[in-house]
């Protein structure tokens, strides 16, 4: 094989896997409804299960939420500290329902996407709780970020 041929292959290929990606349908969101999201200033126990993934209880509630990449060390700085989207600062602050643009805030490392967040129940979350690598409670600074 020439050079030649073997750079006309390699961009064909390129130009076919882009237009299968162009072509791939969209991840779609599962926003929680306004009422059921997660209040960040509520935190009363939360607990890393893995590095894209930690259960927090609010009171009675309990969530799951998930981000979009590996997030280590989400829980530097003593608690889990969330950034709201502006929509649901628009609503009310202090919420996190799953939407675009929601953040876990890490000091020192940029922020985590978060992908979804769901309800759970008490049985899930504390089977996340007992195989969590990290836990804390809501004595730690954890809530909401500007």
């Amino acid at each position: 094989m020439n050079v030649r041929t073997l750079i006309a292959a390699s961009v064909l290929l390129a130009c076919a896997s882009s237009a299968h990606a162009q072509n791939a349908p969209p991840v779609p969101r599962n926003e929680l409804p306004f009422n059921d999201c997660m209040r960040t200033d509520r935190i009363n126990e939360w607990a890393v299960a893995d590095a894209r993934t930690v259960a927090m209880r609010n009171g009675p509630n309990h969530f799951l939420v998930k981000t979009s990449t590996d997030c280590p060390r989400m829980d530097l700085g003593g608690g889990i500290h969330f950034k709201s989207s502006n929509s649901d600062k628009a609503m009310g602050e202090m919420r996190i329902c799953g939407g675009i643009d929601e953040k876990i805030v890490r000091r020192d490392d940029p922020p985590c996407q978060i992908q979804s967040v769901e309800t759970i129940d008490k049985a899930q979350f504390e089977t996340l709780k007992k195989k969590a690598k990290r836990r804390g409670s809501g004595a730690e600074p954890n809530g909401a970020v500007r």
